[in-house]
């Protein structure tokens, strides 16, 4: 029989286990994903497009997690990478912002940038962090749309700290391939009247619960809505919401690593 100081004992070891892939293993742990974009009648030239998106990175210094974004998306060589909100916290993290966004350029891609709620909260000035991202090579879109690569991209403000315009953001919106980034995913279920149908509609902004109990999310932040991780029908069309790399509040994953998805088109 097990005596209750085995138990405890065992009891023990499990949650010091737990805790060192919470705050010692998974924080760092990177995972690649990959989604194929299905696009009827896609043009050939943009058959095979890459797009990787980097999201809730809440930067404070390059570490060990840092540098493998910035060599899998090296590796990955992508036509597009797209920042997707909460990168920085506050001004004082913009020197690590432009190392990270240095790494970056290395890979060849077309570097694009938006607001999160973290960007807005830390009083980080849209004059200022367009002009730093600019230095870097990276273009900051909010509320707005631009060709790239062949594909419309339309960026957004984030809804929940930001204001979402969408007479800005969807002026010049092309009858091709089009990409729907934003931060917050509840967005995505209030579309604006008449609203256009994009190809793929990517988010962030959940850390996809960030500590799961197994599949299963407790806590997600304001501005989620129904979205936690992964793929999801709406209203602007296909979703990912992708779980982000940084942490934020707490420094801990658990059952949540950090992801770094790519997106290829293809011709459905």
């Amino acid at each position: 029989m097990l005596s209750r100081r085995k138990l405890l004992a065992g009891t023990g070891a499990l949650a010091a286990a737990g805790a060192l892939d919470a705050f010692g293993i998974e924080p760092r742990w990177l995972e690649l994903s990959e989604h194929a974009v299905p696009v009827s009648k896609l043009p050939r030239s943009l058959e095979g497009l890459t797009v990787m998106q980097i999201t809730d990175a809440h930067l404070t210094t390059l570490g060990v997690l840092e540098r493998s974004i910035a060599q899998a998306v090296r590796a990955r060589s992508p036509q597009l990478v797209v920042l997707s909100g909460d990168i920085v916290d506050s001004e004082a993290r913009l020197p690590a912002l432009m190392e990270l966004c240095s790494e970056l350029a290395h890979s060849g891609a077309q570097l694009f940038a938006t607001f999160g709620n973290w960007e807005h909260w830390g009083k980080v000035s849209r004059e200022t962090l367009s002009e730093r991202y600019r230095a870097a090579g990276v273009r900051l879109l909010v509320n707005e749309t631009v060709l790239a690569e062949g594909l419309s991209i339309s960026a957004t403000d984030d809804a929940l700290a930001g204001s979402v315009r969408w007479d800005h953001t969807l002026k010049g919106l092309s009858s091709g391939p089009r990409l729907l980034v934003t931060h917050s995913p509840a967005l995505l279920d209030r579309p604006p009247p008449e609203s256009p149908r994009f190809d793929l509609c990517m988010a962030g902004h959940t850390h996809g619960g960030q500590v799961r109990a197994g599949s299963i999310a407790p806590l997600t932040p304001p501005g989620s809505g129904r979205f936690v991780a992964g793929e999801y029908d709406t209203p602007f069309g296909p979703a990912y919401v992708s779980r982000g790399t940084g942490t934020s509040v707490v420094p801990a994953r658990f059952c949540c690593r950090p992801e770094l998805p790519l997106f290829r088109w293809v011709r459905a």
